[in-house]
């Protein structure tokens, strides 16, 4: 059905059309203002700082499971003010790289990116995925290698500078020494070279540690430890960026804690290498939790040498992930939600709880998997 028309300056246009015409507008006056001579002149920087925009991609990981997103859910879960603020607050996580898509779009997605820094694998990869998204701000990047720093002159000297050295039209100066001081104080920059000294993952060997991901609950008797064996890279195209991670955090760490367990894993930042460290925590866990989502041979690997020891194990996996015929038709694999969405991970949460408890309260049971094979081979000879 066509919407009803309404006048505009004695014009009668269609309702959409009219929405169109105001986002365009907006899109305009957050690019361009008037210069000397009646000139338009563009805004080359994001106007709202890293750390404030970055809550739309907060909120698309948090509340979509990292999925594409229509721009009005996106601004009512961010909670910006009105369609006019929220524009500014997309245009700007679009500028920086991290996101696609305005108010005007049909959806506002994640980028590679931005994918890379809301599901970083720890705190030293998210500051220095962020850093690099200021810096792919050419005038940031620029003013911050021109002074050495965030330290920014007076204005009278900033204002010359801005304008005969980077063509910053005036009217912008005093907005962007405000936002890019924000940014380098949100950040923690100060010298000229931010990366510099800065812990950064790289693609080689990383030599892997263990590390605490989740604490028991004060109050709750006992200290066992659960160790997470899970694939820390995705290897095929179906599964997004940061989903392993996801699972790690949304699923396993809340359901272990819940368990009354302190939740460790190893910390292999993009490795799939085996150590020695991983196998002495895989024997010496109370209870380790095996995701076999897509059936990494690293995981199975790590789950036979802890059958062999015949010591408790949970398993769990996604359910679009296929059987497993020798472990599927002997111990029980929790199955989870693969979609990550808030709904469903309110409902797997207290299962793989339930999962956890009795993986643990069961250690004694005549029914381990290796238990089960010694059985057999002794029935036959």
């Amino acid at each position: 059905m066509e919407s009803e028309t309404v006048p505009e300056n004695g014009v009668k246009v269609l309702k959409d059309q009219k929405s169109k015409k105001i986002a365009k507008k907006k899109k305009t006056k957050l690019r361009s203002k008037k210069g000397r001579g009646g000139k338009k002149t563009t805004r080359p920087y994001p106007p709202i700082t890293l750390e404030k925009c970055l809550i739309i991609a907060q909120k698309i990981k948090e509340l979509n499971g990292g999925n594409a997103w229509a721009p009005k859910e996106v601004a009512k879960a961010a909670k910006v003010g009105d369609t006019s603020k929220f524009f500014y607050y997309s245009a700007s996580s679009r500028d920086f790289g991290i996101t696609t898509g305005t108010w005007s779009a049909k959806e506002i997605a994640l980028t590679e990116f931005g994918r890379q820094l809301v599901y970083a694998p720890d705190p030293e990869t998210e500051k220095a995925k962020k850093i690099e998204a200021f810096l792919k701000i050419e005038i940031f990047k620029n003013v911050l290698e021109y002074y050495k720093g965030n330290n920014l002159p007076e204005m009278k000297y900033l204002g010359n500078t801005l304008e005969d050295k980077f063509k910053l039209s005036p009217q912008f100066h005093e907005e962007f020494s405000k936002v890019f001081s924000e940014n380098c104080k949100d950040l923690g920059i100060t010298t000229g070279n931010p990366l510099e000294g800065a812990s950064i993952p790289n693609t080689g060997f990383i030599k892997p540690s263990t590390i605490i991901v989740g604490e028991t609950k004060k109050g709750t008797k006992g200290k066992l430890k659960a160790f997470v064996i899970m694939p820390f890279v995705e290897k095929y195209d179906s599964r997004s960026p940061g989903f392993f991670k996801e699972v790690l955090d949304s699923l396993i760490i809340p359901a272990g804690i819940e368990a009354e367990f302190t939740v460790e894993t190893a910390n292999k930042q993009g490795s799939d290498v085996i150590q020695s460290t991983i196998i002495n925590d895989l024997l010496e866990a109370d209870l380790v939790i095996a995701d076999l989502t897509d059936h990494n041979p690293n995981v199975l690997f790590e789950l036979g040498v802890r059958m062999a020891a015949d010591k408790p194990v949970a398993l769990i996996k996604s359910k679009d992930t296929g059987r497993i015929f020798d472990i599927d038709n002997m111990l029980r694999v929790y199955e989870y939600n693969q979609n990550l969405w808030k709904s469903t991970i309110e409902l797997d949460v207290p299962s793989l709880t339930d999962h956890f408890k009795a993986a643990w309260e069961n250690r004694n049971s005549e029914q381990t998997y290796m238990k089960i094979l010694r059985r057999g081979l002794s029935q036959n000879p």
